[in-house]
């Protein structure tokens, strides 16, 4: 037995020992509610891990200075994982140039020269020795290529051309925001015979069943002619497709780099965001069935994430009538009769980049049970009652 638990601890030390460094280097919150994206490194080696730390850096900052990324960056918690390569570079298949990598990179992925992959599996293996389950919602590989490239699914993947940012953006529209894309040339091979599961693409683009209605103004013909930048409408031609699929605006970030996401992809990324974090991100007092002694003050309190415009709404209300706003709500208990009360505390994000929200996920409750028992008065109180009769009946 002592003989097989030395073995058991021996593995365990050396998958430990493998586990390559992380750095955290954006923290925003508690890891359980926030978007934990971590960005590891292929095709560099030991002697350039210094530039990949600042290519994460010039990554992270553009990347958080784009709507809505901007507006909810204190909903993201970043990590960088310091991959080495024995080499600098990625493949180029098309050029038989291989580089000897530790997560496989390489251009040419599906026969599209741009579309810049890596192996998914390697990916997995340091994540799983390297990074918390919390730090995994959105992953990103930087790959050392100066050449134009990178692709979404489960791992968005960007070189480190100058137009990466967008490139990054764009396939975190795909990765994390599960937005199909925009414009309608091929390859992949166009299939409009289906509604698309995405939300920013449609085929049916009938006033009352089109998936962005609650985007339209009702003066807006379907399908929109014209090319005005932003206005919502059923534009022609999306999903590979010049005819029969139809996009939300003119031109965005899903069809071209260097726009915005524009409005109807931005809510849904929103959205996304919501469903990794809570507006509420912790409460006080902890227990949510309180009894406190007759007459006793209790102080009520709630932790949210920063949100600069609008700020969050945080709404009090005592057994369904309203209490107040702010993050903090004094009961004094004396005012309420003996008996069972519910003190409720509501945070909402009131942003205007979210105009549909059917399953609620911009708002958030949490509720606590005061029990109250009849007993002395508090005596300053009684002590000021009494000074007031007195007064009145002079």
């Amino acid at each position: 037995m002592k003989y097989a638990l030395a073995c058991v601890l021996i593995l365990w030390t050396a998958a430990a020992a493998s586990a390559e460094p992380s750095v955290t280097i954006r923290v925003n919150g508690p890891a359980a509610n926030r978007v934990g994206v971590t960005i590891l490194g292929d095709g560099y080696t030991q002697a350039e891990q210094g530039k990949f730390a600042a290519d994460v850096e010039t990554l992270v900052n553009a990347f958080f200075n784009q709507s809505p990324y901007l507006e909810y960056a204190n909903y993201f918690n970043v990590y960088r994982v310091d991959v080495v390569s024995n080499e600098s570079g990625s493949d180029h298949p098309e050029r038989n140039v291989l580089r000897d990598t530790a997560l496989g990179s390489s251009y040419n992925c599906g026969a599209n020269i741009r579309s810049l992959c890596v192996n998914t599996s390697l990916v997995n293996a340091v994540l799983s020795r390297s990074v918390p389950i919390e730090a995994r919602d959105l992953v990103m590989v930087l790959v050392n290529d100066p050449e134009y490239g990178g692709s979404g699914g489960s791992v968005l993947v960007a070189s480190t051309h100058p137009s990466v940012v967008e490139l990054a953006l764009h396939e975190s529209g795909h990765t994390f925001g599960r937005l199909a894309d925009e414009y309608d040339t091929t390859p992949p091979v166009c299939n409009n015979s289906i509604e698309p599961a995405e939300l920013n693409v449609a085929l049916d683009i009938s006033f009352q069943r089109i998936k962005w209605a609650h985007w339209l103004a009702a003066s807006t013909p379907l399908p929109t002619q014209g090319s005005q930048l932003g206005l919502v409408g059923a534009y022609q031609g999306a999903k590979y497709c010049v005819i029969g699929l139809y996009r939300p605006t003119f031109d965005s970030k899903m069809r071209s780099l260097n726009r915005p996401f524009e409005s109807v992809n931005s809510e849904q990324i929103v959205r996304r965001i919501y469903n990794f974090v809570s507006p509420i991100d912790g409460v006080s007092p902890s227990s949510t069935s309180l009894a406190p002694a007759p007459g006793a003050i209790v102080d009520f309190s709630v932790s949210t994430p920063t949100l600069a415009v609008p700020p969050l709404r945080v709404r009090w209300s005592i057994n369904g009538t309203s209490a107040g706003e702010g993050r903090t709500l004094r009961l004094n208990t004396s005012t309420l009769p003996a008996g069972t009360h519910v003190v409720q505390v509501e945070v909402t994000d009131q942003t205007p980049l979210v105009r549909s929200d059917p399953t609620g996920l911009l708002a958030a409750r949490h509720s606590w049970t005061v029990a109250t028992t009849p007993g002395s008065p508090d005596p300053l109180r009684q002590a000021l009652e009494d000074l007031l009769r007195q007064w009145r009946n002079r």
